[in-house]
């Protein structure tokens, strides 16, 4: 009896679930419907109604709307004007529901604005997977690529990875802007272009570069971006990129051996940027010739580890260098597979005008022949494993044909200026001549050798110089 009750019980609610389930359909089917549109998300109005917003577009339901779809010729569809989708003002184009072609694999025939004229502003958000370049792709003004992580892929992690098609891969993977997408009056400029949590492989080629500004100016950023097997440059901005960044939280790592000509970030020719924070260069053997080459004035350098290079960052080689600051900068960190030294920071004399340069933080391996500090302008080669500041100033002229440079150093192994309230008694050798020492202590403390230790002829101030053959303290005031 109890069987045959539930039996009854459930026979006699088959109508009402049946009801309810036709009410839930009939339900989702009216929401779809209020989208409005393919691809757009349900939002309320001012009026309280369920329409369609084009703020927010899925990419995934245009893959129809396309011969032979991958991901680059869906988001042209979208991005091209005349089908009246993406509105001028922008939107969020969400491209991570796409199919690949291979897995989580796209392959592309040409770069998602090709042939657009005047593309709208978007923020595109790509898929997890590997989307396989032929050629450059230029981003426009207003252009934001934001993927789903930038582990590059010798580390296994998932993300977001742009490859170049092969080993021949010529030119930037990513340009920012050019001559003829950026609007204004000769030198063309763009603004707001980002790109943002992915990686750009450049499959060994040795003539790719992963990023290019050369355009694009305020509200322009790279942030947690990968630069994997590109045996090129990684980043290079250079004049007419003037106020862009700040370039974060970048990986540079080749994965392979490396050429003499391997660069990771290029700095030349620029006025300022809002600098380079967060940076890691790795070149798997020592065949770079530098790290990073500061042509330009005015930026920051901040948080760097090098390893691989010859020199970490070479200043002045190229252009002119002034008024940057470098915070803590570590050369040669891991010395891969070779002990050839790695020099942290070097000031060229070779290329443009070197001046108000200031470092600070700077460490490196110890090895023998290895330098923290390599000083062509004002001579000093510093291999101390740290060395806290470093700042040379401007030129001034000396005889009337030859230049002077002031400088300070926390090192005690080249002339500097220090302070103590004492006589000094050490520090100063052959190699320390010319170094200054401020005595701020009574006059009984600070008297020279030999003398009374009378009021007035204690000395305030002394130097490190030759006396009867040998380098010692003098008192000179």
């Amino acid at each position: 009896m109890g069987r045959s009750w539930r039996l009854n019980l459930m026979e006699a609610f088959w109508p009402v679930l049946g009801i309810v389930v036709c009410g839930l359909l009939s339900g989702f089917a009216t929401i779809a419907k209020a989208q409005g549109g393919q691809g757009e998300n349900l939002v309320y109005n001012s009026s309280g109604t369920k329409v369609g917003s084009k703020a927010f577009i899925d990419a995934s339901t245009f893959a129809g709307n396309v011969s032979s779809p991958n991901i680059c010729s869906v988001l042209n569809y979208i991005l091209t004007p005349t089908n009246n989708i993406v509105p001028s003002s922008g939107a969020v184009i969400d491209a991570r529901g796409l199919p690949g072609s291979t897995g989580t694999s796209w392959t592309c025939t040409n770069s998602p604005w090709y042939g657009i004229s005047t593309p709208p502003p978007s923020t595109i958000l790509l898929p997890a997977g590997t989307i396989v370049i032929p050629s450059t792709w230029i981003l426009p003004s207003n252009t934001r690529l934001i993927g789903e992580g930038d582990g590059v892929p010798l580390s296994g992690a998932v993300g977001t990875t742009i490859q170049a098609s092969t080993s021949t891969f010529s030119g930037p993977m990513l340009q920012f802007g050019s001559s003829t997408v950026c609007p204004g009056p000769t030198p063309s400029v763009c603004s707001g272009i980002s790109v943002e949590n992915l990686t750009l492989d450049g499959n060994t080629s040795s003539l790719a570069t992963g990023i290019l500004n050369q355009y694009s100016q305020s509200n322009t950023f790279v942030d947690h971006v990968g630069l994997y097997q590109i045996l090129g440059t990684g980043l290079s901005v250079e004049s007419g990129a003037d106020g862009s960044g700040p370039y974060s939280n970048i990986r540079f790592d080749t994965a392979v051996a490396g050429l003499a000509a391997t660069v990771c970030v290029n700095l030349n020719g620029l006025t300022s940027t809002r600098g380079i924070r967060g940076l890691s260069c790795m070149l798997q053997h020592n065949d770079g010739t530098a790290a990073i080459y500061l042509d330009s004035s005015n930026n920051l350098i901040q948080d760097v580890e090098i390893s691989g290079f010859y020199d970490g960052v070479l200043i002045g080689a190229n252009a002119n260098a002034q008024s940057n600051v470098l915070v803590h900068i570590i050369g040669d960190t891991s010395r891969p597979l070779t002990t050839t030294p790695v020099n942290t920071v070097h000031i060229s004399n070779s290329g443009g005008t070197v001046s108000d340069i200031s470092l600070m933080g700077l460490s490196n391996s110890g090895y023998n022949g290895t330098y923290t500090v390599e000083d062509d302008v004002t001579g000093p080669h510093l291999s101390d494993t740290s060395v806290a500041i470093y700042a040379i100033g401007e030129a001034v002229n000396v005889g009337g044909t030859s230049l002077a440079y002031s400088r300070y150093t926390t090192s005690p192994n080249i002339a500097t200026w220090a302070v103590g309230a004492s006589t000094p008694t050490s520090g100063c050798t052959s190699a320390t001549r010319g170094a200054l020492y401020s005595c701020i202590g009574g006059s009984s403390s600070c008297c020279p050798s030999g003398s009374s230790c009378t009021v007035g002829t204690s000395a305030a101030l002394w130097i490190c110089g030759i006396s009867s053959g040998s380098a010692q303290w003098i008192g000179v005031d």
